[in-house]
C-alpha cells in the first residue's frame, strides 16, 4: 500500500499549546505508565485481527484501498500495494499494507485501545518461489507507530518487527523485534503455501 499523506499541522499546534501551557503553570502530572508486555501483545493481536477482518464497514473506497470503520468507533485508512517480479527461475510477490488509524477503537484480550497513526503501521510480506527446487521463501516486516489511549493512560508505541519462517512442516512464522519499548516475539501461525497447502 502507498503511505498515506499525513497533515502534521494539528499535531504541531497541539505540541505548541502543550509547551505554552507548561510554561504558564506548574504541572504535577506524572508521565503516563507505558504499556506492559501483556498489553503490548493485546495491542498487536487487536491490530492483526482488525487487519484480517473482512466484515469491516467500508466508509469510502479508492483504487488501492479506502477508509474502514473500526470495530468500536473511529476509522482507519487502509492502502495496499502488490508487486510481482519474475526472474529466469524465481517468482516473487511483494505485498505492502499500510494501516493509518484515526480515533480507531478496538478491543483485544480484555483491553480497549483508541489508536491514532504516528505515522501509521506498515506491513510488508515478500514471497519467493524458486522454480527449479520449488523452494518457498518468505520474509517481511511490520514497522511504524501509533499513539494509544488505554483507560486513563496514553502514549506512543513504535513498532519494528521482522518476519521469519521456520521451514519445517507445517511452516510457521514469527514476528520478532521491538514494540512499545519491549523485546517481543509473536507467533504468526501457519504459513499457507500459494497452492493452498501448508
Amino acid at each position: 500500500m502507498d503511505m498515506p499523506r499525513i497533515d502534521l499541522r494539528p499535531l504541531c499546534a497541539a505540541l505548541a499549546a502543550a509547551v505554552f501551557a507548561a510554561g504558564c503553570e506548574d504541572s504535577t502530572t506524572e508521565p503516563a505508565e507505558p504499556l506492559t508486555m501483556d498489553e503490548t501483545e493485546a495491542l498487536y493481536l487487536g491490530m492483526q485481527q482488525m487487519a484480517m477482518d473482512t466484515t469491516l464497514e467500508v466508509i469510502s473506497a479508492t483504487p488501492d484501498g479506502g477508509v474502514v470503520a473500526c470495530p468500536l468507533g473511529g476509522q482507519a485508512t487502509v492502502a495496499a500495494e502488490f508487486n510481482e517480479e519474475e526472474a529466469p527461475d524465481t517468482a516473487r510477490l511483494m505485498t505492502i499494507v499500510t494501516l493509518d488509524p484515526e480515533g480507531c477503537v478496538l478491543s483485544s484480550e480484555g483491553s480497549e485501545f483508541t489508536l491514532d497513526g504516528n505515522p501509521n503501521v506498515r506491513t510488508e510480506v515478500n514471497i519467493s518461489i524458486v522454480g527449479s527446487t520449488f523452494e518457498f521463501l518468505v520474509d517481511g516486516s511490520v514497522t511504524g507507530g501509533v499513539d494509544w489511549q488505554l483507560d486513563d493512560r496514553s502514549g506512543t508505541c513504535m513498532i519494528d518487527l521482522m518476519f521469519g519462517v521456520d521451514a519445517t512442516q507445517p511452516m510457521t512464522g514469527t514476528f520478532s523485534g521491538t514494540m512499545c519499548g519491549h523485546e517481543v516475539e509473536f507467533d504468526a501461525g501457519a504459513v499457507t503455501m500459494p497452492d493452498g497447502g501448508s
